[in-house]
């Protein structure tokens, strides 16, 4: 299979490649060209791509330079990635949910229930450091789909936090595995897609939490 892979997309190309198939939770392609051959490291979905996928992967190699993928190529990963489940890869051992003030389990099983009605299957750990600043608000929190994985960032553990604004954090990564992202024509990854926003806002300490981190932004970010 892997060598019939290989060949059509050499014939396609009309490039040597030296291909490595791979089963990455992260990184799903990546093509790295030399004067001799082009390596080709793929996640083993894409084994089984179809053809208009294939003919896009094919133009890629062609071009021999880094631009963006082609929104093709995207979306066939996006939608595959949404059938995976690398949970039994994260080691129970290195998750950790109770902080100093907040303990992260049980607001996620309160969430679970009020929101989802139980019907989510995910982990949640604390990550990072304490007294780390910030670029951008995403850092509070991180979702892995393909670990089902919810991650909550420490320098919320503290005191003076509001739990209200603890809980929206979890809620809002809990809601990627419900509200998947989606390719755009032009190549744009939605992540917050209009679904996404409209049941975010359904958490009953929205606004209070938005109003909360405008008053404190300085607080954690540079």
């Amino acid at each position: 299979m892997i060598d019939t892979f290989q060949q059509k997309l050499e014939n396609s190309s009309g490039r040597k490649l030296k291909i490595r198939i791979n089963d990455n939770f992260s990184t799903m392609l990546s093509v790295r060209w030399e004067p001799t051959q082009t390596r080709l490291s793929v996640h083993r979905m894409f084994l089984r791509a179809p053809g208009n996928v294939m003919e896009a992967l094919a133009c890629y190699i062609k071009r021999g330079r880094n631009d963006s993928l082609p929104s093709t190529i995207k979306t066939f990963i996006q939608h595959q990635m949404q059938e995976m489940d690398y949970s039994h890869k994260v080691k129970n051992r290195n998750l950790v949910t109770k902080g100093e003030h907040f303990h992260l389990l049980p607001i996620y099983d309160s969430l679970n229930a009020e929101y989802f009605s139980n019907e989510l299957n995910l982990q949640i750990t604390w990550y990072g450091e304490a007294n780390r600043l910030f670029r951008s608000r995403i850092n509070f929190g991180l979702y892995s789909d393909p670990l089902k994985l919810v991650k909550v960032h420490r320098s919320l553990d503290q005191v003076d936090i509001p739990q209200y604004f603890i809980e929206y954090v979890v809620f809002h990564e809990m809601l990627h595995n419900v509200c998947a992202p989606y390719v755009e024509e032009g190549g744009n990854t939605v992540v917050h897609t209009p679904e996404f926003k409209e049941r975010e806002m359904q958490f009953k300490y929205f606004y209070e939490a938005i109003q909360w981190l405008e008053r404190h932004k300085e607080r954690f970010f540079i």
